[in-house]
C-alpha cells in the first residue's frame, strides 16, 4: 500500500451539477486494508436514516461531517474518502476532532497510518452493535432492548443460576460489570432483577459512554494545557447540565416530617456537606484540628506528592504533544495504581510500627492524569523512615526512567515558622471544590474555571477527591453536631448530662467545631475503629414479620434485597442516643411556601384547581452537548424517609 501524505490520483474530482464523483480508483483501496465484519455505521434500529455524502459542496454550512470530509479529502484514495466519511458519520460530534488528528498523522506519517488510527478510534467507540457516540435517546432505547432480552430469559428459566449466567453473558458482551452475589447479600434474585431493569442498564451505559468518550478525547489531545485543561469541554458540558438537572429536581421536590415541617430537598441539601462552602469549611476545620493535635503530641507535618509513571501521561505539558511512552492508561486506572501503591506503603509502615494521620487530596494534571497530595503528621523520629518507604515504593514501577527520581515522589517538611499546614493545603482543597479565595493555577486558569473542570473530571471517572488518613469517624462528628444544637431536648440520660462522659465531651467539642478536642476525646489520632468510645448506630430492618411470616415490603429495596443500613444515632458505653428521630415523606403540597406566599413547587396548580404536569429537567447528550427531553419517570427518594424512632433504653 502507498504511504505518505501526497494525494492519490483517485482524489481528482469532476463536478456534475451539484454532485461530485471521483474519476478513478486505485488498487490501494482503504477498504481492502481495513476490511472487517464490524459495520462502520450503525446497522441497528438506531442508525441514521441516511449517510452524509463523501463529496463536499461549497454550501457545507456547519455540518461537522461534511467539514471533516472536506478537511481530509486530499488524502488517500476514493475508498479512503468513503471509509473516512462512514466513520465521521458514525460519530458526527467528534468528526472535527477526528479530522484534526487524521490530518496531523497524514502529514507526518502518511494517510495509511492515519487510516489505521481513525479505525482504532472508531473501534474504541463501538462495542458490537452499541455505538457509544449515540444520542441520549438511542442509549435509552438500547438499554430497554437489553433489559427486555434479560426479561425473556427470566421468563423461561425463572430466577435460577441459568438465568443469572445467561444475563451475565449479555452484560459482559458490552464490557460492563454484572452484579455479584457478594454485593447483594449472597442473593441471586436481586442480581437478576437488576439486569432485567432498563434503569440499571441505562446508568451503566451512560457511565461507560462518558468515560470512553473522555478517554478518547484525552488521547486525541482535547485534554491538555493547550486545549482544555483537566477535562474536555464535552465532559464539562455534561457535568454542568447534570448539576442543573439535579438542582431542578431538588428545588421542585418537597419533604414533610411527622411534625408537619415542610422543606424542599434543595433547602436541606444546602445545609449539608453537599454545599461546597460547607464542605470546604469542614475539610479546613479537620486539617487544622490535625495540626493542633500534632503540636500537642510533638509531631511534625510533611507534605508529599505522588505521581504516576510517565507511561500513564498522555501529553507533554510544555507543548501539548503526545507522549510516545503513553500506554493508553486512563485516569481511573492511574488512580487505582496510586491507590495500590499507597496500600503497600501503609502496610509497610504498619509492619514497622509507624503510624501517620492527615488528609489526602487527588487532583488531575493538565492532561487528566491524577496525582496525589498528602498532608501527613507523624513523630519526628519517623520522618526519615516514612520518606524512605514512600520513595522506595514510588520508584518500584519504571523507577529507572528519566526524571523518575525527581518527579515521582516529592517531600516538603512543614516549617511552623514559615506557615501552617492548613495554610499550605488550603489552596488544594479550594481548587478541588469551588475555587474560592484562590487566584490562577499553574496552568493559567482562574480558580473557578479550574474547579469546574476538576469537578467534571472527578464526576466522569468516579474518583474520590478527599480521604482522611487516621483519625476518628467523621460520621460520629456530624451526628454529634446534629445532636448538640437543635436536639438538646433528646439528651435525657444521666450519663449524657454528666460532663465527664465521653459522649458529653465529644458533643461539646463537635458543637464548638473543635476537631482537635474531638480527636483527643475519641482516643487520639491513631486508634482502631473498634476501640473508639463512640460508634454510629445503624437501623435494623426485618425482612419478614416473625409472627405472621409475611414479607415486610417497606424494608425491601427496589430489586428485592434488604435496604442498606442507615445511621440513626450513636452508641457509647452501653447508651444509645437517637439523632435522627423524624420520619420524612415526600409531598407534592409545596405550592405554598412557609410564609404563605406562592412558592415554586413540584406540583403546580392551574386556575381550574387541577394539578398541572410537573416540569421535568432535561438531559444532555455526552457527545453533542445538545439538550433532549428527560423522559424517565420520577423516582422515590428513599434516603429522605427515616425509620421509626427506636425506644431509648439504658
Amino acid at each position: 500500500m502507498d504511504a505518505g501524505s501526497s494525494p492519490a490520483s483517485s482524489t481528482t474530482l469532476e463536478v456534475y451539477g451539484n454532485r461530485r464523483r471521483l474519476l478513478q480508483t486505485t488498487e490501494h483501496a482503504a477498504s481492502e486494508r481495513f476490511s472487517s465484519n464490524t459495520p462502520l455505521v450503525s446497522d441497528g434500529p438506531y442508525r441514521p436514516t441516511e449517510c452524509h455524502r463523501v463529496g463536499t459542496t461549497s454550501t457545507q454550512g456547519n455540518d461537522p461531517v461534511l467539514l471533516a470530509c472536506a478537511r481530509t479529502e486530499t488524502y488517500g484514495t476514493q475508498e479512503c474518502q468513503k471509509f473516512r466519511a462512514k466513520i465521521f458519520n458514525a460519530h458526527p460530534f467528534l468528526a472535527s476532532s477526528f479530522a484534526s488528528v487524521y490530518e496531523r498523522i497524514a502529514k507526518t506519517k502518511g494517510y495509511v497510518d492515519a487510516n489505521h488510527n481513525l479505525r482504532s478510534l472508531h473501534e474504541r467507540l463501538r462495542i458490537r452493535d452499541l455505538n457509544l457516540s449515540w444520542e441520549s435517546d438511542d442509549i435509552k432505547g438500547f438499554a430497554r432492548a437489553q433489559a427486555l432480552r434479560c426479561q425473556k430469559i427470566v421468563s423461561r428459566h425463572q430466577y435460577s443460576d441459568t438465568s443469572y449466567q445467561l444475563c451475565t453473558e449479555i452484560v459482559k458482551r458490552y464490557l460492563l460489570t454484572p452484579p455479584t452475589f457478594k454485593e447483594h447479600g449472597n442473593l441471586i434474585s436481586p442480581c437478576i432483577k437488576r439486569m432485567e431493569c432498563s434503569r440499571w442498564w441505562r446508568k451503566k451505559l451512560f457511565t461507560k459512554q462518558r468515560r470512553t468518550i473522555e478517554a478518547v478525547a484525552r488521547d486525541i489531545g482535547l485534554v491538555s494545557q493547550h486545549s482544555s485543561t483537566y477535562s474536555s469541554m464535552i465532559s464539562q458540558s455534561v457535568r454542568k447540565q447534570q448539576k442543573h438537572r439535579n438542582e431542578l429536581y431538588l428545588s421542585n421536590t418537597f419533604v414533610r416530617n411527622d411534625e408537619g415541617q415542610e422543606y424542599s430537598l434543595k433547602e436541606l441539601s444546602d445545609l449539608s456537606v453537599s454545599n461546597p462552602a460547607i464542605r470546604r469549611g469542614e475539610l479546613m476545620t479537620r486539617i487544622k484540628g490535625f495540626e493542633l493535635v500534632a503540636q500537642q503530641l510533638g509531631h511534625v507535618g510533611e507534605f508529599y506528592t505522588l505521581t504516576a509513571p510517565s507511561r500513564m501521561h498522555a501529553r507533554f505539558k510544555r507543548n501539548g504533544k503526545p507522549n510516545p511512552k503513553y500506554d493508553g492508561t486512563n485516569p481511573l486506572e492511574a488512580h487505582k495504581h496510586l491507590n495500590q501503591l499507597f496500600q503497600c506503603i501503609r502496610s509497610k509502615l504498619h509492619r514497622d510500627d509507624i503510624y501517620v494521620y492527615g488528609l489526602r487530596v487527588v487532583e488531575p494534571n493538565h492532561d487528566g492524569t491524577p496525582h496525589w497530595h498528602l498532608m501527613l503528621f507523624m513523630p519526628e523520629a519517623s520522618r526519615e523512615k516514612v520518606r524512605e518507604v514512600f520513595n522506595s515504593y514510588a520508584l518500584k514501577s519504571d523507577g529507572d526512567e528519566r526524571g523518575a527520581a525527581k518527579h515521582r515522589f516529592k517531600a516538603v517538611a512543614i516549617d511552623p515558622q514559615k506557615g501552617s499546614a492548613a495554610g499550605y493545603i488550603a489552596k488544594y482543597i479550594a481548587k478541588n471544590i469551588d475555587g474560592a479565595f484562590i487566584g490562577d493555577d499553574l496552568n493559567g486558569n482562574s480558580g473557578r474555571e479550574a474547579a469546574t473542570a476538576i469537578d467534571a473530571w472527578a464526576s466522569t471517572w468516579g474518583i474520590r477527591q478527599f480521604q482522611a488518613i487516621g483519625g476518628p469517624s467523621v460520621t460520629v462528628w456530624r451526628e454529634l453536631r446534629r445532636l448538640a444544637s437543635p436536639y438538646k431536648e433528646l439528651i435525657k440520660t444521666a450519663s449524657i448530662n454528666d460532663g465527664d462522659s465521653k459522649m458529653s465531651q465529644a458533643m461539646i467539642a463537635a458543637n464548638a467545631a473543635e476537631w482537635a478536642a474531638y480527636v483527643m476525646v475519641m482516643g487520639g489520632p491513631i486508634l482502631r475503629k473498634c476501640d473508639r468510645p463512640i460508634h454510629p448506630m445503624y437501623s435494623e430492618f426485618e425482612l419478614v414479620n416473625i409472627e405472621t411470616g409475611e414479607l415486610l415490603e417497606e424494608n425491601v429495596g427496589l430489586y428485592g434485597d434488604p435496604k442498606e443500613k442507615r445511621v440513626i444515632g450513636l452508641e457509647s458505653e452501653g447508651d444509645q442516643i437517637i439523632t435522627r428521630n423524624r420520619k420524612w415523606t415526600l409531598t407534592t403540597s409545596g405550592a405554598i411556601d412557609r410564609q404563605g406566599k406562592a412558592g415554586v413547587a413540584r406540583a403546580n396548580y392551574g386556575a381550574s384547581g387541577e394539578q398541572a404536569e410537573p416540569s421535568r429537567p432535561e438531559r444532555v447528550n455526552p457527545v453533542s452537548a445538545q439538550l433532549t427531553r428527560y423522559d424517565t419517570p420520577w423516582t422515590r427518594v428513599n434516603n429522605c424517609t427515616h425509620v421509626e424512632t427506636k425506644v431509648l433504653m439504658r
